[in-house]
């Protein structure tokens, strides 16, 4: 997701996870907060002995013997927490919070934990308003998950709201000039043919293409590789 590459870019990316259907572990919460600590201690090395104790405090918690709001505490809110409060993230907190990005919730087919996570970051945000870190969760339209977060605390956006057709505008573009610079043959073309595609087949691509990127891709390889 390329909300996850910026936060990266950044060193805020605290952590993301991908839920997908019927793909074992990725289609439950079996192994999600453990998956989100491992990268917690990639994203900040200083919470590691924290989250060490609490495992040695509390086996359970990666054995899957804790429930899913002790394995959140535990292993990643009061770590990080921890961590924050000694100010060893200031420098780079300067530049906005962290985030844990969530993709594909609705992939979950454990509706039962889907809801006790978001129920369980609700309170904690409730509870801690200025801590330096947000849940991004991209996910379709399911009840028990838009249910959950229409609350006080939460931005609801709709992608389907959203027209791709600028975005797509912008990706064929760089990637035809990109072509052009690689490609003698076509900047030979363009020296004496003029702009290639012209507007007028550049809007018919992207009225064809119909705001799907995977299409936009496909095409432009067929036309320009």
């Amino acid at each position: 997701m390329e909300v996850a590459k910026i936060y990266a870019s950044s060193g805020r990316l605290f952590a993301s996870y991908f839920f997908f259907r019927g793909t074992g572990d990725r289609s439950t919460m079996n192994r999600f907060v453990v998956t989100l600590a491992s990268q917690l201690l990639g994203a900040i090395p200083a919470t590691e002995p924290l989250i060490e104790a609490a495992v040695r405090r509390e086996p359970g918690v990666v054995t899957g013997d804790a429930s899913l709001a002790t394995q959140l505490d535990l292993l990643i809110l009061s770590p990080f927490q921890a961590v924050v409060g000694h100010g060893a993230l200031a420098e780079t907190l300067a530049n906005g919070p962290f985030l844990i990005v969530v993709d594909g919730l609705d992939e979950c087919e454990d509706k039962q934990g889907v809801e006790e996570f978001i129920d369980h970051m609700l309170n904690f945000f409730e509870e801690h308003p200025n801590i330096p870190l947000r849940v991004f969760i991209a996910s379709r339209v399911e009840q028990h998950i838009r249910g959950r977060l229409e609350t006080d605390g939460v931005q609801l956006g709709n992608l389907n709201s959203h027209s791709a057709r600028k975005d797509i505008e912008r990706f064929l573009q760089a990637s035809f000039q990109i072509a052009e610079k690689r490609d003698r043959v076509i900047r030979a073309y363009i020296q004496r043919r003029g702009p290639w595609p012209t507007q007028l087949d550049m809007n018919k691509l992207i009225d064809h293409i119909n705001g799907s990127f995977v299409l936009a891709s496909t095409m432009f390889k067929y036309i320009a590789l």
